[in-house]
């Protein structure tokens, strides 16, 4: 879930194996009353804004029913959560048992951040154990929420009635999946992915994740817009449908010596502007590997995964090599995919979208 969008699974696992029993999505702006919607001029984004004036649980009512409609039990519902502002921290801390590991990140996490701690609610999950100087040492990953979404996400969950078994940051679930598919899941044939590069594309977010030797190692995010993008290029395809439908000529034979005239200039802006678009994610990914490579003698990552509500947009993997210089793929590796049950087989179509539900299913705690 993220401040528009929630999305329900229900899911069964078998190694990497998920088949989608069920899935539901509610847009927030779906909520606003339907007269308020349907008003002329009102856009989308407005509408956003106006909810923000709202009290956190006006819509609770809504996800109730909407819960209650899609037979969601709330009882064991784990909760993947995606927010701006979110800072991570990866630590390397000496080996301790549980229970000093959790006073030491409680009264002294603030020396791992420069900024005000009070204004975050922290965890941390414990990553890996690594042999340093004939020690066993803990990397550990911290994960700082700002206490004001934090508090207004509870007080929603409160407000329909349930606490979540498990909250988990979304990014690291992405990395949890990428983890486990790129070959460090225990797989003896194949061949791990040493270090990669997430990019999670949306409409109006981008999520960058970078990943040394199968585990996080930075994160961050930034502002984009995509979506009218996204939504000019529906309207350009759904005119060209809807025009060649009401012709429905056969194509007249071309002379030999007649020439072909160009592409619309709305078929080829469309790659141009994706690509003016993504400027702002090229640059900060690349600001990114720089600091990636400063921390590793020079080497950058090996390959970037592009994932998303936005990744099915076309020629990306193309664009992100052409800009990066490294080799880029859409989706996941080995081409993994999930299975949908026919009734929701509408949502394979976007099955990007839901990459960190996807890892909270393969969560084994």
């Amino acid at each position: 879930m993220n401040e528009n969008r929630w999305v329900v699974a229900k899911v069964s696992r078998k190694k990497n194996n998920l088949v989608i029993y069920h899935l539901a999505e509610l847009n927030r702006a779906e909520l606003i009353p339907e007269e308020e919607r349907a008003a002329p001029n009102r856009q989308y984004e407005h509408l956003a804004a106006a909810t923000e004036k709202m009290p956190v649980d006006w819509h609770s009512p809504a996800l109730k029913s909407w819960l209650r409609k899609n037979k969601v039990s709330v009882k064991k519902l784990g909760i993947t959560l995606s927010c701006p502002g979110v800072i991570t921290r990866m630590v390397t801390l000496p080996q301790m048992s549980n229970k000093d590991l959790e006073k030491l990140l409680s009264e002294q996490v603030d020396q791992y951040f420069t900024l005000n701690i009070s204004d975050y609610v922290v965890d941390y999950r414990i990553l890996e154990k690594v042999q340093e100087e004939d020690q066993v040492r803990l990397r550990v990953l911290l994960v700082a929420v700002p206490l004001d979404e934090w508090e207004k996400q509870w007080k929603l969950w409160e407000s329909i009635g349930f606490a979540p078994k498990v909250a988990d940051f979304s990014a690291d679930c992405l990395c949890r999946l990428y983890h486990r598919l790129g070959g460090w899941g225990g797989s003896k044939n194949q061949v791990p992915i040493l270090d990669l590069a997430i990019v999670d594309l949306g409409t109006d977010r981008v999520e960058f994740i970078l990943m040394e030797h199968g585990v996080f190692f930075l994160y961050s995010d930034m502002e984009i817009s995509l979506g009218e993008l996204n939504d000019q290029k529906v309207l350009n395809e759904s005119s060209l449908i809807e025009e060649l439908n009401e012709t429905r000529k056969p194509p007249e034979p071309i002379e030999l010596n007649e020439s072909i005239e160009p592409m619309d200039s709305v078929e080829v802006a469309y790659p141009n502007e994706l690509e003016d678009r993504l400027l702002p994610v090229f640059n900060t990914l690349s600001e990114f590997l720089n600091f990636f490579a400063s921390r590793h003698y020079g080497k950058s990552v090996d390959q970037i995964f592009i994932t998303g509500e936005c990744a099915n947009y076309e020629n990306l993997e193309e664009l992100f090599e052409r800009n990066m210089g490294i080799q880029s793929k859409v989706g996941f590796p080995e081409d993994w995919k999930p299975k949908f049950k026919k009734k929701y087989r509408n949502y394979a179509e976007h099955w990007m979208k839901y990459g960190s539900l996807y890892g909270l299913a393969i969560r084994e705690d």
